[in-house]
């Protein structure tokens, strides 16, 4: 799966649009809700329609980060990952694309920033030891 990463942005919303990352967030919560729950959880903090919900909810399951299944009258939502593992997802797609050129500025850069914290290149150097063995 591909994200448009937004760097100007925080969490979720670097990759999902605003209302996604809502709804998304509203999913990890609930697992299992409707699009009437989710709905009136979103409704809480603004205006919203039931169809742009609905929209929404179909648009996260085409891009494989939901799933639904049909009980009774109703599609009852849940996230295919949850909350960490989309982490984990985002941040390895993202370096993944900054790495495809020439990685020798990004592994600087990514270096400089991290020395600046003694615990964080501490943590690097034991990550980088256990992977050559």
């Amino acid at each position: 799966m591909k994200f448009v990463f937004r760097p100007s942005k925080k969490g979720v919303p670097q990759v999902l649009g605003e209302l996604e990352s809502k709804v998304m967030k509203e999913v990890w919560r609930n697992p299992n809700c409707s699009a009437r729950e989710v709905l009136d959880r979103l409704r809480m903090e603004r205006t919203i329609a039931q169809t742009t919900v609905s929209t929404i909810l179909s648009r996260l399951c085409k891009k494989g980060l939901l799933t639904r299944r049909r009980e009774e009258k109703v599609y009852l939502y849940s996230s295919v990952v949850d909350q960490q593992q989309f982490n984990e997802m985002v941040t390895r797609d993202v370096l993944e694309g900054l790495l495809k050129g020439n990685s020798r500025p990004i592994l600087s850069t990514f270096v400089d920033l991290v020395s600046t914290d003694e615990e964080l290149l501490e943590e690097l150097d034991d990550l980088v030891r256990r992977k050559r063995g």
